[in-house]
């Protein structure tokens, strides 16, 4: 096969998949009222760097939007999470939001006690 008839064939699948998740998962797996990934999140967590194998095509895709690929991968990813927390999905039959939800909720908890000991300086 040449390369660009290969090229073509995976830009095909590409498409085909795009509009599968659209069709399929899209609908059923993120919160209702969400509006993509284009919003600005004032909290900026700490970045860990991570070696990880993902799917070629799908590296490609994400690619092919432009510069800052990583950042929108890692965003999808923290949608799907919060709607996991939110309980808005189900990441396995019968999966219980709550305990993750209490974790999540001690945390913030503590960060804010944090930056107020930061503040009173002490």
């Amino acid at each position: 096969m040449r390369q660009k008839e290969a090229q073509t064939r995976m830009m095909v699948e590409l498409e085909r998949l795009q509009q599968e998740i659209e069709d399929k998962w899209i609908d059923q797996s993120l919160p209702e009222g969400w509006q993509g990934l284009d919003y600005d999140d004032p909290v900026r967590p700490a970045t860990t760097r991570v070696t990880l194998r993902l799917d070629a095509d799908l590296v490609k895709w994400f690619r092919k939007m432009g510069p800052g690929y990583s950042t929108r991968i890692n965003k999808v990813l923290r949608v799907y999470y919060h709607a996991l927390l939110a309980g808005q999905i189900h990441g396995y039959p019968n999966d219980n939001p709550l305990p993750r939800i209490r974790i999540e909720a001690l945390d913030l908890i503590e960060r804010i006690e944090q930056r107020r000991r930061d503040r009173e300086g002490g």
